[in-house]
């Protein structure tokens, strides 16, 4: 079985599961909306804020949605009784959970896309955007999967590990420049969250929003800051699914 026939077959489940169960996932884009419109609009007056005020909410969009989709398909697994089918398949566990994610970033990048032209459609507001921001983000949600990964090795190890992500999601929110200037933090908050790749892919699409220039270096250092995440995560995994192996405890729920 190569990638891309594991790509499809699960690109085919989520197809199937969307269908299925498409009123949630309307309420979902409904309720999105909302959290939108009222982010755009109590921002959009405020003299202080320039075009790309939007950007880092947009991230944060992306980023709370994509990475717990691994874990949550994990304990689901484990919840029906399946995961040890899903280890027997001919790839590993890894490689799996880094489809599935992949394949609900599509997903969500759809809905992102539908969401942003309704927006502008409905309501008015400037939403000003530039295509080279599209590289940086794919750029910087690389090393999130490594965020992913290791959610997804927690969900083997305590099965539940929704504390985990909401707690995870709401650091990536308040301490990475999304809606709070990270200049204003505290020096310790500053350091860590310069070294999250989420900071640093917001702060250059911000730049290229705003027309500033946007050196070589900078990309270069998104890249490595993303592998290195993306790196760390697959290890962390990697080392949680060998221990939980070892003891046994792939099926506890």
């Amino acid at each position: 079985m190569n990638l891309f026939n594991i790509f499809k077959a699960e690109l085919n489940k989520y197809w199937i599961e969307i269908k299925t169960y498409y009123p949630d996932h309307i309420v979902n884009i409904i309720v999105t909306y909302i959290f939108f419109t009222g982010f755009f609009l109590g921002f959009r007056n405020n003299s202080m804020i320039d075009d790309s005020y939007y950007i880092g909410f947009l991230y944060w969009f992306f980023v709370s949605n994509v990475i717990s989709e691994a874990s949550v398909s994990i304990s689901f697994e484990k919840q029906i009784g399946t995961l040890e089918q899903l280890i027997l398949k001919p790839v590993s566990l890894e490689v799996i959970c880094l489809v599935k994610t992949l394949v609900w970033l599509m997903i969500t990048s759809i809905k992102a896309i539908i969401l942003l032209l309704i927006i502008k459609l409905t309501l008015p507001i400037n939403i000003v955007f530039d295509i080279k921001v599209v590289p940086i983000l794919i750029i910087t949600l690389t090393g999130l999967l490594g965020f992913s990964l290791l959610l997804a090795g927690l969900t083997l190890r305590f099965t539940k590990t929704a504390s985990f992500e909401s707690i995870l999601s709401y650091i990536l929110l308040f301490f990475t420049g999304a809606i709070v200037n990270i200049d204003n933090m505290p020096k310790l908050v500053r350091f860590i969250s310069k070294t999250l790749p989420l900071t640093n892919g917001i702060l250059i699409s911000q730049r290229l929003i705003n027309n500033e220039s946007v050196s070589i270096s900078q990309i270069f250092s998104l890249c490595l800051n993303s592998l290195l995440y993306l790196v760390v995560g697959i290890l962390l995994f990697k080392y949680i699914n060998k221990k939980s192996k070892t003891e046994g405890i792939y099926n506890e729920y």
